[in-house]
């Protein structure tokens, strides 16, 4: 019988060894503390389901972050069970064990590896992919980061206008936004886990903008820079708001990308209407995989064109709204 619980404080240097021995070694999570217990610590312990053998050592882990402490809907994160010809399904109970908490609302997972998908279907839940837009700066006259064939133009998009939208960076305390409005949305992100996220993260920078119309904020936007040598591109990790928003302020991401001589400005991401991010000038990278490879992975840095899969435990696919930053995809590694 396996003892499957709830980690403990006590139990993090266990599962940081564990991490390295058995997940990847020398992993960040392994070295950084700091980072661990950022991503994984709050007030209610470490969001962390373990198991242990006979002999009281971790056979298996399960990591989680919570995106709202009202809802409690979460995403899964690190998962690894070390094969056992005594039980092969010690993963699969691992994970049923956080399923079936009542502590917790819904379970996605932002970044899965497609060879477990079926896995999921087999679980009875679903499975998709983000979609990948961007935006190129026509200014640039070769591409480092981006591949861009001489067949396909990189035309500056005709952007829309609006004089009841605007849009600038904000500071913490300019952070009035009513996030309730998206309660709907899975997962639910609140105002704490904003905060945390994106104005406190520990190593990652990232610029958080405000859309206003008629001068209140009505959707926030996030943005985190990546280089590659003298090369660098703008990528949008997180967006809250409506989606028909985008289309009257993109004109203002734009003069960014130009006045930083960024390659692009990229959007990862689900449940997002395709017409409206057109409507603002974003290619959807699908249409244009032959001409057109926009990168994802950046460290080490791979210059092709990925997907990032992902599974949400729900049936009510029209509420889940995943972005680049959802989960732990955008950490250091």
């Amino acid at each position: 019988m396996q003892n499957i619980k709830f980690s403990e404080f006590s139990d993090v240097d266990e599962i940081m060894q564990f991490i390295n021995d058995h997940w990847k070694k020398n992993h960040i999570l392994s070295q950084n503390k700091d980072l661990f217990l950022y991503e994984y610590a709050d007030n209610q312990g470490i969001n962390f389901v373990i198991s242990r053998d006979a002999s009281n050592k971790i056979n298996a882990i399960l990591g989680f972050i919570k995106s709202s402490n009202e809802t409690k809907d979460i995403w899964c994160a690190i998962w690894k069970a070390l094969k056992s010809d005594t039980n092969p399904l010690l993963g699969i109970e691992l994970f049923e064990y956080l399923r079936n908490s009542k502590d917790y609302g819904v379970l996605t997972c932002n970044g899965i590896a497609i060879e477990t998908i079926n896995i999921y279907k087999f679980l009875n839940i679903y499975t998709n992919h983000l979609s990948h837009y961007v935006i190129l700066n026509d200014k640039i006259k070769k591409y480092n980061i981006a591949k861009v064939k001489n067949s396909f133009s990189s035309k500056k998009p005709n952007f829309l206008n609006n004089n009841n939208f605007s849009f600038r960076e904000l500071q913490e305390s300019e952070l009035i936004f009513k996030f309730e409005k998206y309660k709907n949305n899975i997962p639910y992100k609140d105002h704490s886990y904003f905060v945390k996220r994106y104005f406190n993260h520990p190593i990652y920078k990232y610029k958080i903008y405000g859309i206003f119309y008629n001068k209140k904020i009505s959707a926030l936007l996030v943005t985190r820079e990546e280089k590659v040598s003298n090369s660098s591109v703008l990528r949008i990790v997180d967006y809250i708001g409506k989606d028909s928003d985008l289309k009257f302020v993109s004109k203002y991401l734009y003069f960014i990308i130009e006045q930083n001589n960024y390659e692009y400005v990229d959007f990862m991401c689900f449940g997002f209407n395709d017409e409206e991010l057109i409507k603002a000038g974003f290619l959807n990278i699908s249409h244009n995989t032959e001409s057109l490879v926009v990168p994802n992975y950046f460290n080490p840095f791979i210059q092709e064109n990925t997907k990032i899969y992902f599974f949400a435990d729900t049936s009510i696919i029209e509420r889940v709204r995943m972005v680049k930053a959802d989960g732990d995809q955008d950490r250091p590694s």
